[in-house]
């Protein structure tokens, strides 16, 4: 799946639940960790297989669940212990749905791939380094991604129905993490004028 994929339905399940767990709109800091953890596997994985060659493919050692559940139960019991359950079930919720939705993919055609959250345990042929850093291969992800969106197919459909329902639903949610993302990008301003002043 492509990270905007990822990233909606990580954001439409953690809306979901927090409705359901909380009775509440999800808040801004876990609807940041959600996003975040929706991307973290492949922002592990893919530079330490394409640009160091040190695993064998862009899914295998952050997408495996003998890596990932032991994340996850840790990140969540600091997450409790500091009195913050929803950024840890943020987490969880971002982290394992990127996992899922590699293995089973949600388009038609498209077969199951448990190799890579079974892995060491089924192993997988070393993919040879295709780029030459991680530019490169961020590029051609996106560029793949974009193409596919413009040649009609239920695929493409797919993803940009997947990105409509999901902005909807944050636009009823009442735009969380964006006030955060505000935040995050006026705070090294704001240091840095209090080091200068």
């Amino acid at each position: 799946m492509l990270p905007w994929e990822h990233a909606a339905i990580a954001y439409l399940l953690y809306s979901g639940y927090s409705r359901v767990r909380y009775g509440l709109l999800p808040a801004g800091w876990p609807v940041l960790v959600v996003v975040f953890a929706s991307q973290l596997p492949d922002l592990i994985d893919k530079p330490l297989a394409w640009q160091f060659g040190l695993i064998p493919s862009g899914r295998s050692l952050a997408h495996s669940v003998f890596v990932a559940v032991p994340l996850v139960i840790v990140v969540s019991a600091i997450a409790r212990r500091r009195d913050r359950a929803a950024m840890g079930a943020a987490f969880a919720i971002g982290y394992l749905s990127h996992l899922a939705t590699d293995a089973v993919p949600l388009y038609p055609g498209a077969g199951t791939s448990f190799e890579s959250i079974l892995w060491p345990l089924v192993s997988q042929e070393h993919v040879p380094r295709q780029y030459d850093g991680v530019i490169e291969p961020t590029i051609a992800i996106l560029s793949s991604g974009l193409s596919s969106m413009l040649v009609p197919s239920v695929n493409a459909i797919g993803s940009v129905g997947m990105v409509v329902v999901m902005a909807a639903v944050w636009l009823r949610d009442g735009k969380p993490g964006l006030q955060e993302i505000g935040w995050l990008l006026c705070w090294p301003i704001g240091a840095l004028r209090g080091v200068v002043g």
